[in-house]
């Protein structure tokens, strides 16, 4: 794990004067209007980006702590009624699913949501060209995970489609999916025949391998966005396997934050800039930490958040992306997990991606994997599915300096979110 954060923030990278204005405004708004961030300096008078960004830096980041600290009132604005608003149905409380950390309550406004997780998806002209009318939207992750709405039970097909989103699955633990559940879900897919799908990389991992399994023919649609989790290379595998002319892309946020990147065709990241500033905080080793300031946002608007990611910036500097799009801030070469489950070594930081790596190229045959503490010596324990995990636990081993001890296992549970953790430091 990470044992202390870097502070050193990356140069900005380019924005029109217009976001650089913007984003002065809008944080000089939250310091005067929202009590977390009162008593923090204002901004510069003028409007030169280098000493807006300087000044953005200065500033102190906050963490989930923060935001549970004091919640709601701490994160409304003076001039809002968060009493009125919920009456209304503007705004409601919902809860992030917790995966590492106890979950956050969030103040959720579906009119700036959507509209920004929809233009972040429209980033990648391949997405764009299919949400045409009549698009169709199929969904399958956790249903703890589903914004503000929760399928779980035994529910028609009726109860489970909101504003023609198709909700497949509705078990919370995607362990219990019986062969039953599973080809439920494969004949609704095929049956809705979807342009788009929004998925967890291993629950759609999960589908596939049974289509495969039982030799089903899935519905191709035109693109899935993989969210919610890192996907890792034996995930990506199968769902390509399942759905070789479907377009695969990452798109990279969080309940509390938004749609922050979408993957491209050319496989990079782009940032979602008219609704939110990044800041990339060196944390050594070519990775940086991200931090956010939210854009366009009534309710809990965040100063400098710290999400407790890690990501990469592309090693080679070039002139626009490949997929040809011009726009604006830091285009990412990869989303790298949580810093939390990063592993500090004397050879360096191993972040999630970077141990996934290790493990599908030391053992391809691998279908699912996880690295627990209290392994022997002090050690950890790789926990893998579909193999032996020998080959893999000694190649972590080298790399991490420590002992390494595989267990084949049937399954990898999930977390209580019904997310998957990859690494977790205490087994």
């Amino acid at each position: 794990m990470i044992a202390t954060a870097a502070t050193k923030t990356l140069p900005p990278p380019t924005h029109s004067r217009e976001h650089w204005i913007r984003l002065r405004d809008e944080a000089a708004r939250m310091i005067d209007e929202v009590p977390l961030y009162s008593g923090r300096t204002p901004p510069p008078a003028g409007d030169e980006p280098t000493a807006i960004a300087a000044w953005l830096a200065s500033l102190p980041t906050i963490a989930k702590r923060d935001l549970r600290r004091g919640f709601p009132k701490s994160l409304v604005r003076k001039s809002c009624d968060l009493k009125d608003a919920m009456q209304k149905g503007l705004v409601e409380i919902i809860a992030t699913s917790g995966t590492t950390e106890n979950r956050l309550q969030v103040l959720w406004e579906w009119s700036w949501w959507d509209p920004q997780e929809r233009e972040a998806m429209r980033l990648n002209a391949r997405v764009d060209e299919a949400m045409r009318d009549g698009f169709r939207e199929a969904v399958l992750t956790t249903p703890v995970c589903g914004g503000s709405t929760c399928h779980i039970g035994t529910l028609s097909r009726e109860e489970r489609t909101v504003d023609g989103m198709l909700f497949l699955n509705q078990v919370a633990d995607p362990t219990l999916w019986n062969d039953g559940e599973l080809t439920r879900m494969v004949a609704e897919w095929n049956d809705l025949r979807p342009d788009g799908v929004e998925s967890d990389p291993q629950y759609l991992a999960a589908l596939c391998r049974h289509a495969l399994a039982h030799k089903i023919a899935m519905h191709a649609p035109a693109f899935v966005t993989l969210t919610y989790e890192q996907t890792t290379r034996a995930a990506s595998r199968s769902i390509k396997e399942a759905l070789p002319s479907t377009h695969v892309c990452q798109l990279y946020g969080a309940t509390e934050a938004g749609v922050l990147f979408m993957e491209c065709p050319a496989g990079r990241l782009h940032h979602n800039a008219r609704h939110s500033h990044i800041e990339l905080v060196d944390a050594g080793g070519g990775l940086s930490r991200v931090v956010i300031t939210t854009l366009g946002r009534t309710w809990m608007p965040l100063l400098r958040y710290d999400i407790g990611d890690l990501v990469r910036l592309p090693e080679t500097t070039i002139d626009g992306c490949a997929c040809g799009r011009k726009d604006e801030g830091y285009v990412l070469s990869r989303i790298e997990g949580r810093g939390n489950d990063a592993i500090a070594t004397a050879n360096g930081l191993y972040t999630p991606a970077m141990l996934d790596d290790l493990v599908d190229t030391a053992e391809p045959a691998i279908a699912h994997w996880q690295l627990t503490g209290g392994g022997p010596e002090g050690g950890w324990i790789l926990h893998v599915v579909a193999s032996d995990g020998t080959k893999a636990a000694a190649a972590l081993a080298d790399k991490l300096g420590t002992k390494v001890e595989p267990r084949a296992t049937t399954t990898i549970l999930p977390e209580p979110s019904g997310k998957y953790r990859m690494v977790r430091p205490q087994g």
